[in-house]
């Protein structure tokens, strides 16, 4: 039989993603060739198709119904408060949990999906806090790139540094409640975890106004949504002060007025001799 030999074979797209137009089309598993896992609805495509193996699709986690590729999470749902899932990094798929797995898919922070954020270098196998992250304040968490934030039953910590999680948001929408010490950052629409230091490593400014927006903040300014149900004003820690600009800048306001006062000084002196 033709079918018993064809298999769901990956190729590069410009999106990353594996192809499943050229899968067997099916209408329910029974139809799909032997050891095939699931015959699913993909975005895009009209009848079903066969997939071999659900780890193709999602790493971690299963696949949502219908299958759908995407580049970020505000890809896989218009509503991305209530949205648990996330977007593989890696093979560029919207994923979400699998109620039947035994291992959590998400961060030690029990929020940020583990497989929608970077991979860590140098991991050491079997080792679950070993590797090293390319981002700032990264806490490498069975080979992924984490908030340094960990819950534990009596006592929410957040790390030193700031950090951008793959999270999605809206900025002209309220954070939720679930996202401890996080803001969304209004250029990227990222959810970021805000550290004790801001990306300059200089210690990140607390204001006493509560908020429930970016904009209720004012420039500069981000709402971050503290421990229990407290929102509150910060200094945006993640703007980086260029301080060879700050300095020329200060220079030219005082060296400017400076030659201007001794070329009067030195044209008088001329001009009286």
């Amino acid at each position: 039989m033709i079918l018993a030999v064809i298999f769901l074979i990956p190729f590069s797209q410009a999106s990353g993603n594996f192809s499943l137009s050229s899968s067997p089309k099916c209408t329910v598993l029974s139809d799909c060739p032997k050891n095939f896992a699931a015959c699913m609805n993909v975005t895009g495509l009209s009848e079903k198709r066969c997939v071999k193996d659900t780890k193709q699709i999602c790493i971690g986690g299963m696949p949502d119904t219908p299958v759908k590729p995407c580049n970020r999470s505000r890809d896989c749902t218009a509503s991305l408060e209530r949205y648990s899932g996330w977007c593989d990094l890696e093979t560029k798929f919207c994923c979400n949990v699998d109620p039947k797995a035994a291992d959590s898919p998400f961060c030690p922070d029990r929020i940020t999906p583990l497989y929608g954020q970077e991979k860590c270098k140098d991991v050491e196998k079997g080792m679950v806090y070993s590797g090293s992250s390319d981002q700032r304040g990264g806490l490498c968490y069975k080979g992924y790139s984490c908030p340094p934030k960990i819950t534990r039953p009596t006592d929410l910590t957040f790390g030193s540094m700031t950090f951008r999680t793959n999270m999605d948001c809206f900025s002209t929408e309220k954070v939720d409640t679930k996202y401890n010490f996080m803001f969304c950052h209004n250029e990227t629409g990222n959810l970021w975890v805000i550290g004790q230091l801001n990306l300059n490593g200089e210690e990140v400014m607390k204001h006493w106004k509560q908020c429930d927006l970016n904009t209720d903040c004012g420039e500069g300014l981000v709402c971050v949504k503290e421990d229990l149900c407290r929102y509150r004003c910060y200094e945006d820690p993640t703007m980086v002060m260029n301080y060879d600009w700050v300095v020329a800048q200060l220079s030219a306001m005082f060296l400017l007025p400076l030659i201007f006062l001794i070329s009067i000084i030195f044209f008088t002196v001329k001009y009286l001799d």
